[in-house]
C-alpha cells in the first residue's frame, strides 16, 4: 500500500525463535524483533517497545480483495466486519463490553493484500487480545442474522465513500488504470455485490482463508517475547492449519494508452490526479518508487518550482496506491483558482519530459533518500506504528525491515533515474476533479483505498456472552500507569522547556508553541498571524529558503516555523535541527516570491472555503457563544490578507513572537542537560522587548441561548448544542470529563446519549459530546445527525437527559467505566512520541503540575456520583444552549 503503510521488495525469509539482527542501515531495523512459528503454521512476531504500558495485539492474514472471486467482491471487507460479530463463547456485545471496560481500541484494515484486526489496550491485559483473537480465528460464527445487521453497516461505509470526493477520483482511476481486472477495483469491492451478498458467501471465505498457516500474529510494546510465545502456543497452538486455495499473484496488466476520467463531486478546489502504473512492494523498482514519491513532492523539485512557485497550484503531492503485485503512484495536483486542469498537466508533462532528459540534481536524490528513511524511521517511533510495520514486513510481504532499509541505501541518482523513465515517462491515468462550492453528499473525507474500520465505538446488540475468564480479567482494574515523568525548566529569557527522555529510538520530536490572541492583530489586518506562521518555513536570516530546505532534507527532518513549531529528527542532529528552528522563530524574513505567492494563495483559500458548511456552522457557533465584541469572532477574508505587507508581519512577530510567551516541549534520545545546553545556544538572543502582552482569551458570557441556521441540499439535519464551560486547569476539569464520558463522548457505545438516542429510539444516526477547553476558557457541546422527521424529538431528549444529570446520581457501573475510559485513552495516547510530547505541552501550555499523567488514575478514583452531579448542576443548563442546525428546512431554519 501506501508509505504509511510501508512500500518493501521481496526478500523471502526463514527465522524460528530468534532475534532479528540489529538495525544497521539508517531505518527503523530489527532491534527488539523477536520471531517464531508454531507448529500449524502460524508466524508469531513479538516487537519489544517498553516506552509506555501498552501493548497492540494484532492478526494479520494473508487474504483480500484480490483474492476474491467474480460476483463476490467487497465480501473480503464483509468478512472483516462479520469477525466482530463474536463467536458462541463471545459474541458482538460482549466484545463491545470488553473493550469498553479495558478502555481499549479495536479495530479491522481491508487491503488488496491483507485483512488486519488489532487492538491497542494496557501491557498488562495483554491476554485478553490473545484469547479474543484465537477464539474468532476458528470459531467466528458467521450467521444470517448478524449479516442482516452488518449488511446495513457495510453499505452504510461504502456509499458514504462514494460521496467522498478524492475516493470517488481515486475509484475511477483505478479502475481505468487496470480494466477488467481485480487490481482495477478499490477493496470496497461492487456495492451490488455486498447487496446480494449471503452469510453463506462470507462464511466460505473465512473457512478457506482464515487459518493459522496464513496469519501472522504481532505483539508490540511492552512485552517480553519469551512470555507471548508461551501465550501464543497456548491460546493458538491447537488450532489446525488447513489446506489454502491455489493464489495467483502475477503482475496487473495496465491500459495500453493514456486515458482520462473525471469526478464531478463537489470540492471547493481542482484537483489533477497523474496516475502512473508501477511495480509493487515484492517487485523490482521499490523502494525506488517510495523515493521518487518523496522526490516529486520535495519543495527543491523542479515540479513544485513548475507549479507552486508559479501560482498555477497550491500544492504538489505524490503517493503509493500499490499492492504487492503492481499498483499506482498517483500525483495529485490542487489548482490554485483561477487556473486549469489542462494548464497544470501540460507544465508537469513538460517538467517531467526535460527532468527525464536532464537526469535528477544528486542533492535532490540524497534528500529524497533520506526523507523516505525519516517515514520508516518516524512510523516506528510508536507502539502501533512499529507493530503495523513489522505485521506488513513480516507478516505479507515475507522480509525483515532491515532488508529494505539496505534497499534504500543502495539507491543512488542512476538506478533511481532508470526507474523514473521505465514508469514515468508517460501518466498511465489523468484524473479530474472539477471545482464545485455545493455541498457534498456525505461526510466522508476518504482519500486512500484501504478500508479502515473503527469499532471501538460500535452498537451492541442483544444479551452479553462472554467467557468468565475473560469477564474476570477485564473487571480487574489495571496495574498500567503512566510513565511520563517530565524534566521542566525556564531559560533566562523566559522560555518555558519540558524534556521526556525516551532513550529507546534514536529519534527526537520538538513541540512548540507561542501564547497568543486574536486580539494581537491589528483591525484590518486579520490573517496576519496565519500568514507570518505559513511564511516562516520560507527562510530565515540564517538560512534563506533553499539552503534551509537541502539541509533539513538532508538530515532527514521536519522542521516547520510559526506561532505552533515543531521539529522531527535524528538525535545527533539536534543541534543543528534546533538550529534552524530558532533561526526561523527569531529572525523570518518573508521574503519574495513567497510573500506574495503565499499570500495570493491564503486569501483565494479563504475565498473558496468561506461558504463551506463546516466553516460556516463553526463561525456561527462562536458567535453565539462569545461576547459581540470578542477578537476571536474577527475572521481573516480576502481582502484583510490582500492587503498585507511584509512590514506588517514583520511588525507582528517582532511584537508578538516572544520567548517569554513561549513553550517548549521535547521527547526522544536526549537529556534535559543536553536539551537545555542546545535551547540556550540557539533561543538565547532571543530577547524580550517592552511589557509582556496579555495572551489570555476573552472569557465567554455566561450560558444563554442562540440560534441560527445554515442550509444546505443535504438529507440529514446536522445539530450542534452548547455552552460554556470550564478552562483547563479547573479544578473541575477531571469530573466534567467524567460527565461527559457517561454522556456521550466520542459517540462511544455505552453512553447515555448513544444508547438512548440510537440504541433504544433509534432517532439519530450519530450522537456525542465533548469538551474543548483552553487555559482560559471551554465549551460543552452536543452534535448529532438526525432525518429531518426527528430532529425535534431528539434534541428534546437530550435536554431532558441534561436535567436528569442535575437530579439524579450516575451509576457505579457508569462512574467505573468512564474513569477507566479515560485512564486508559491518555495510556494510549502515550505510546507514540507524538502523543508524549502533546502532553508535555498541555502541562506546559495550562499550567498543570508535572505529574498530572502518572496522578491520572488515583484523581479519577476520587470522583463520585455526587461530584458528577454537583458538576452538572454548576456548569450544564438544559435551557440555556446555543443551538447550529444545517440541512434541509424545517421548523429549526427560522429564528426562535
Amino acid at each position: 500500500m501506501k508509505r504509511l503503510v510501508i512500500l518493501i521488495a521481496c526478500a523471502i525469509f526463514a527465522l524460528a525463535g530468534s532475534s532479528a539482527r540489529a538495525q544497521q542501515t539508517g531505518g527503523p531495523g530489527d532491534a527488539g524483533i523477536y520471531t517464531t512459528t508454531l507448529k500449524n503454521g502460524l508466524r508469531v512476531v513479538v516487537v519489544e517497545d517498553h516506552a509506555a504500558p501498552v501493548v497492540q495485539t494484532a492478526v494479520w492474514y494473508h487474504f483480500g480483495s484480490l483474492d476474491e472471486t467474480k460476483g463476490k467482491t467487497g465480501l473480503a471487507h464483509a468478512t472483516e466486519h462479520m469477525m466482530f460479530r463474536g463467536t458462541e463463547d463471545l459474541n458482538a456485545s460482549g466484545l463491545d463490553d470488553i473493550v469498553a471496560r479495558l478502555g481499549a481500541q479495536m479495530n479491522g484494515q481491508t487491503s488488496y493484500d491483507y485483512t488486519e484486526f488489532y487492538f491497542m489496550m494496557p501491557a498488562d491485559k495483554v491476554g485478553v487480545g490473545l484469547a479474543i483473537e484465537a477464539d474468532r480465528m476458528q470459531h467466528a460464527a458467521m450467521r444470517q442474522s448478524d449479516w442482516n445487521i452488518e449488511r446495513g453497516a457495510v453499505l452504510n461505509e461504502l456509499e458514504g465513500d462514494d460521496g467522498s470526493p478524492f475516493f470517488s477520483l481515486l475509484s475511477k482511476v483505478r479502475a481505468a488504470a487496470y480494466p477488467g481486472q481485480p487490481n482495477g477495483r478499490t477493496p470496497t469491492g461492487y456495492i451490488t455485490d455486498v447487496e446480494h451478498a449471503t452469510a453463506a458467501d462470507i462464511a466460505k471465505y473465512y473457512h478457506e482463508w482464515y487459518a493459522p498457516n496464513n496469519a501472522t500474529l504481532v505483539v508490540a510494546g511492552d512485552v517480553n517475547h519469551s512470555t507471548i510465545f508461551a501465550q501464543a502456543e497456548r491460546d493458538f497452538g491447537a488450532i489446525p492449519r488447513k489446506t489454502l486455495p491455489a493464489r495467483t499473484e502475477k503482475h496487473p496488466t495496465p491500459v495500453a494508452h493514456t486515458v482520462s476520467v473525471t469526478s464531478d463531486l463537489p470540492f471547493p478546489f481542482g484537483i489533477v490526479d497523474l496516475a502512473y502504473a508501477v511495480p509493487g512492494d515484492t517487485e523490482p523498482g521499490e523502494p525506488a518508487i517510495s523515493t521518487l514519491s518523496a522526490l516529486i513532492e520535495n519543495q527543491l523539485s523542479p515540479f513544485y518550482a513548475a507549479l507552486v512557485q508559479s501560482n498555477i497550484a497550491i500544492a504538489v503531492q505524490s503517493e503509493e496506491d500499490t499492492q504487492l503485485k503492481g499498483g499506482l503512484l498517483d500525483v495529485y495536483i490542487v489548482l490554485n483558482p483561477g487556473h486549469t486542469a489542462d494548464e497544470a498537466e501540460r507544465v508537469f508533462q513538460t517538467t517531467m519530459t526535460q527532468t527525464l532528459a536532464n537526469g535528477f540534481s544528486p542533492d535532490l536524490v540524497e534528500a529524497a533518500k533520506r526523507l523516505t528513511i525519516a517515514d520508516r524511521l518516524y512510523s516506528a517511533d510508536s507502539v502501533d506504528g512499529l507493530g503495523d510495520l513489522a505485521g506488513y514486513t513480516y507478516g505479507i510481504v515475507g522480509e525483515r525491515l532491515s532488508d529494505e532499509d539496505d534497499r534504500l541505501a543502495a539507491l543512488d541518482s542512476q538506478s533511481l533515474l532508470a526507474v523514473a523513465r521505465q514508469y514515468l515517462s508517460r501518466p498511465t491515468v489523468i484524473g479530474r476533479l472539477d471545482p464545485n462550492a455545493q455541498p457534498a453528499r456525505s461526510n466522508s473525507q476518504k482519500s486512500n483505498a484501504a478500508i479502515s474500520d473503527d469499532f471501538s465505538k460500535r452498537v451492541p446488540t442483544g444479551p452479553i456472552v462472554e467467557p468468565a475468564a475473560l469477564r474476570e480479567a477485564v473487571r480487574t482494574p489495571t496495574t498500567a500507569r503512566s510513565s511520563l515523568d517530565p524534566t521542566s525548566f525556564t531559560l533566562p529569557n523566559g522560555i518555558r522547556v519540558l524534556v521526556q527522555p525516551k532513550p529507546d529510538r534514536s529519534t527526537f520530536i520538538l513541540s512548540g508553541q507561542i501564547a497568543g490572541s486574536a486580539a494581537f492583530a491589528p483591525a484590518g489586518e486579520e490573517g496576519v498571524s496565519d500568514l507570518a506562521s505559513t511564511l516562516a518555513d520560507f527562510g530565515s536570516a540564517q538560512y534563506p529558503f533553499a539552503q534551509r530546505r537541502k539541509a533539513v532534507d538532508m538530515m532527514g527532518a521536519v522542521v516547520q516555523n510559526g506561532q505552533r513549531f515543531n521539529a522531527r529528527g535524528l538525535a545527533r542532529d539536534f543541534p543543528k535541527i534546533v538550529a534552524i528552528l530558532a533561526d526561523g522563530e527569531m529572525h523570518p524574513t518573508f521574503s519574495e516570491p513567497w510573500f506574495t505567492l503565499e499570500r495570493d494563495q491564503l486569501a483565494n483559500s479563504l475565498q473558496s472555503t468561506a461558504t463551506i458548511s463546516g466553516v460556516m456552522i463553526d463561525r456561527a457557533y462562536l458567535r453565539l457563544l462569545a461576547a459581540p465584541n470578542d477578537p476571536s469572532l474577527r475572521n481573516a477574508n480576502k481582502t484583510t490578507v490582500d492587503g498585507l505587507t511584509q512590514s506588517d508581519l514583520a511588525s507582528f512577530t517582532k511584537t508578538y513572537w516572544r520567548p517569554d510567551l513561549t513553550t517548549i516541549a521535547v521527547v526522544g534520545d536526549v537529556t534535559p542537560d543536553q536539551v537545555r545546553d542546545v535551547l540556550e545556544n540557539a533561543f538565547g538572543e532571543w530577547s524580550v522587548q517592552g511589557s509582556k502582552p496579555d495572551a489570555h482569551a476573552m472569557s465567554f458570557p455566561s450560558a444563554h441561548s442562540g440560534h441560527e441556521y445554515v442550509g444546505t441540499d443535504a438529507n440529514q439535519v446536522y445539530v450542534r448544542l452548547g455552552q460554556p464551560a470550564v478552562g483547563r486547569n479547573s479544578p473541575d476539569y477531571d469530573t466534567l470529563l467524567v460527565l461527559n464520558q457517561i454522556l456521550g463522548a466520542g459517540g462511544a457505545f455505552e453512553s447515555r446519549l448513544w444508547q438512548e438516542l440510537r440504541q433504544k429510539r433509534g432517532l439519530v444516526y450519530g450522537v456525542a459530546s465533548s469538551v474543548d477547553a483552553g487555559s482560559d476558557r471551554g465549551d460543552f457541546k452536543i452534535e448529532l445527525n438526525a432525518s429531518p422527521a426527528k430532529v425535534v424529538e431528539a434534541v428534546a431528549f437530550v435536554r431532558s437527559e441534561l436535567q436528569t444529570l442535575q437530579t439524579q446520581p450516575v451509576t457505579q457501573t457508569e462512574l467505573d467505566d468512564a474513569k477507566l475510559r479515560l485512564v486508559s485513552d491518555a495510556l494510549l495516547d502515550e505510546a507514540s512520541a507524538e502523543g508524549q510530547v502533546q502532553q508535555l505541552l498541555d502541562i506546559g501550555t495550562n499550567d498543570l503540575p508535572l505529574d498530572y499523567y502518572r496522578t491520572l488514575n488515583d484523581r479519577f478514583a476520587n470522583i463520585t456520583a455526587a461530584d458528577v452531579e454537583r458538576v452538572a448542576k454548576k456548569y450544564l443548563d438544559p435551557t440555556a444552549l446555543v443551538e447550529i442546525y444545517s440541512g434541509p428546512p424545517g421548523p429549526w431554519s427560522g429564528t426562535y
